[in-house]
């Protein structure tokens, strides 16, 4: 006689890992999660998008940036798109329409670098460089440097990436970011053949990331800074052999940077501090789980490859497979990265409709939201909304794919059953597919309903029903004809509902060993 045997349960989870085969999966991974957040041991369906105001045009984004003004206490999204003939920034402050800034116009196409200094937005594009405090716009403002990329910090606007000067690094006076001194400047690591790509900072250090190699600059003290201690003292190679492809790819968490690199022909997200203490050429890579995605970006267009920071989640927007523009997003949550058998595993999902060129982080709403300029000539600004699931109007599609399922190599198993514990309170359903042994297709078993199985009190089961709209319950899935070593399980769901699936527990029957 056979028997159902105890059943395989699946209810601590951490992310995708695509870089594995499904049979080789620790526990824990998913094959596939995409619209999806996988943490505190739950599927959780991500929020939705919606624009923020109407189209600026129909062309395309060059960059979009924050500006929080603390003197006037104004707040402002910048964004600069495209014209006709020269580019254009535009403001938004919280509601209406854009609002072209008078006076600063670039070139098209240019890729637009933002920072906040002392109360002015800067924006530079390696040909044009412009400041705004909200009232006043300032064009090519005499002295300032002509770079592509900024960070101020240590109350001192740094610049680099300038023309003329690939290797070379300038700093503004102190607390004055509209004015240079002649001596403010420092080459880092000149006739290299390598050039400044970005700046990026972690703790007490400014990194400055060129394209093979990374730098710090130490050794802040005031108006003591100067051209004579960086260069001496304060300048230090902290990788040598790796370093960015992607400008606005750089991501600062506070004690690390993360960022865009490569390992022989695939890109990878390196973190500099595992970079830095590595003992392997693979040992600063936090995106080995999800190689997988990574082998689909379109390598042509890496340099549009750009990411934010909320304080959990990282976000990249990358282009894959054969788009030309950034069509998925990769998330990473810094609360699950954990020790897991000696090993530091990064919990990643992704993220589909949603499609990022540039990201920017504001408080214009009142709390910090995440905003983006769309990809595209749509000319929509959209932010990231927890209100909701969907992404401008269109239900959010989620795809999740379990690892396989095998607990005994050498025998089948005839699958029964499927227990999931689901959150409930909308009408939508979960559509449950299966497949066996590395089959081609998945094939529908079920489906799950979210409703809640709460009832009026005239038709009450004390001890069965609950008297709240939404809670969890138990549903059991009936597996048809599965029988096989291993099994893997995808759930799908298409609608303006949550989703939320905690528990899995598979049932089985061993079937008997065969004689050869």
């Amino acid at each position: 006689m056979q028997f159902i045997q105890a059943p395989i349960i699946e209810r601590e989870y951490i992310g995708v890992n695509d870089n594995l085969p499904p049979e080789q999966l620790p526990k824990g991974f998913f094959k596939k999660a995409d619209n999806v957040f996988v943490f505190d041991n739950k599927i959780e369906k991500v929020f939705g998008s919606t624009a923020i105001a109407a189209s600026i045009d129909t062309k395309a984004f060059n960059g979009l940036g924050s500006f929080e003004n603390l003197t006037s206490g104004n707040k402002y999204l910048v964004a600069n798109i495209n014209g006709a003939s020269v580019s254009q920034a535009y403001s938004w402050n919280g509601s209406g329409t854009f609002s072209a800034i008078t006076g600063l116009t670039s070139t098209n196409s240019n890729p637009m670098w933002f920072e906040t200094a002392n109360n002015y937005i800067f924006g530079v594009d390696g040909i044009n460089v412009w400041d705004w405090d909200g009232t006043t716009a300032t064009k090519n403002r005499a002295g300032v440097p002509v770079g592509t990329t900024l960070s101020w910090f240590h109350n001192y606007l740094f610049n680099a990436g300038v023309l003329t000067y690939p290797n070379r690094l300038y700093w503004s006076n102190l607390g004055d970011p509209t004015t240079y001194a002649g001596a403010n400047l420092v080459d880092i690591n000149p006739g290299d053949g390598d050039k400044i790509m970005t700046l990026a900072r972690t703790q007490d250090e400014l990194l400055v990331l060129k394209r093979n190699t990374i730098w710090s600059i130490t050794g802040f003290s005031g108006a003591t800074f100067s051209a004579t201690t960086i260069a001496a003292q304060n300048t230090n190679n902290r990788i040598i052999g790796y370093g960015i492809i992607a400008p606005f790819s750089a991501i600062s968490t506070g004690n690390d940077v993360y960022f865009l690199s490569y390992l022989g022909d695939v890109p990878v997200i390196r973190s500099v501090k595992k970079t830095m203490f590595a003992t392997t050429l693979s040992g600063g890579i936090i995106s080995h789980e999800i190689e997988g995605t990574m082998s689909l970006i379109n390598k042509t267009y890496l340099s549009g490859i750009t990411g934010i920071y909320d304080g959990r989640f990282c976000y990249w927007s990358i282009p894959v497979n054969s788009s030309t523009t950034n069509n998925c997003i990769i998330v990473l949550d810094t609360f699950g990265i954990k020790r897991v058998k000696g090993k530091t595993v990064y919990p990643w999902t992704t993220m589909t409709g949603k499609n990022a060129t540039y990201f920017a982080l504001s408080t214009i709403s009142g709390s910090a939201v995440i905003y983006y300029a769309e990809t595209g000539t749509t000319g929509l600004v959209i932010k990231f909304d927890k209100s909701l699931y969907s992404d401008k109007g269109s239900a959010i599609a989620i795809d999740v794919i379990n690892r396989s399922f095998m607990p005994d190599p050498a025998r089948k198993q005839h699958w029964k059953y499927l227990y999931n514990r689901v959150a409930t309170g909308v009408t939508s359903t979960v559509t449950v597919k299966a497949r066996v042994d590395e089959a081609t297709d998945y094939t529908t078993q079920g489906t799950i309903s979210l409703a809640s199985s709460s009832r009026t009190l005239g038709s009450f089961v004390l001890g069965t029903d609950v008297l709240t709209g939404t809670s969890t319950k138990r549903s059991r899935i009936n597996f048809a004809g599965m029988v096989g070593k291993n099994i893997s399980v995808e759930y799908t769901e298409s609608s303006t509902s949550a989703v939320t699936i905690y528990d899995q527990e598979f049932y089985y029957i061993s079937k008997g060993l065969r004689g050869s």
